[in-house]
């Protein structure tokens, strides 16, 4: 595992790179049945590190849209697991080891400020732009105009998720005009 430096508060630490997972080149390497594994844990993963990240954030207007993500992750996985269950009848999802996109757990740790949360919307947005290409890619493999739709349906969500936290970075980066807006309304 490569690693990156940087500083902060003038203390220089190690950064690891983030293992991103199986290469979208790599996506029609594996069956169906493996991808939809993988999907299904990703979403599931998502969610989870939105719930955490939510109960971390004391901006009101952050925080509503970061639950929002989180219940958006947990539709994105019972559709999957409702295709799932379509195409595999009577087998119970296998979660492989491998993994599409950054697996998000740094959230386990306490945010310090407004700089470790950039940190982690910037991993969220890496993550949300995998995952729409994921599901493109996934189009191709699906046997049916409904599920070849579902999967064009997930990565344009995909790609809103990733919309809305690159606003919410760009105010971030500049937090007196996001502490502004707050006082300004929606």
């Amino acid at each position: 595992m490569n690693s990156d430096f940087c500083s902060k508060n003038g203390v220089i630490t190690m950064v690891p790179e983030i293992d991103e997972g199986v290469s979208l080149e790599r996506i029609k390497e594996f069956p169906l049945e493996k991808l939809l594994g993988m999907a299904i844990k990703a979403e599931i993963g998502a969610k989870k590190f939105y719930e955490s990240l939510a109960e971390r954030i004391d901006i009101q207007e952050l925080k509503n849209k970061i639950e929002w993500l989180a219940g958006e992750e947990g539709k994105h996985e019972a559709l999957l697991r409702k295709i799932y269950a379509e195409m595999f009848r009577g087998k119970e999802v296998v979660f492989p080891k491998e993994h599409i996109g950054p697996e998000l757990k740094p959230v386990e740790r306490e945010l310090q400020g407004v700089q470790d949360l950039l940190e982690l919307i910037r991993w969220a947005m890496k993550a949300e732009e995998i995952a729409a290409h994921f599901y493109e890619g996934l189009i191709d493999m699906v046997d049916t105009e409904e599920k070849k739709r579902l999967m064009r349906y997930l990565s344009d969500m995909e790609k809103g998720h990733y919309y809305t936290l690159r606003a919410e970075y760009e105010l971030l980066l500049d937090w007196e005009m996001y502490s502004q807006m707050m006082h300004v309304g929606p």
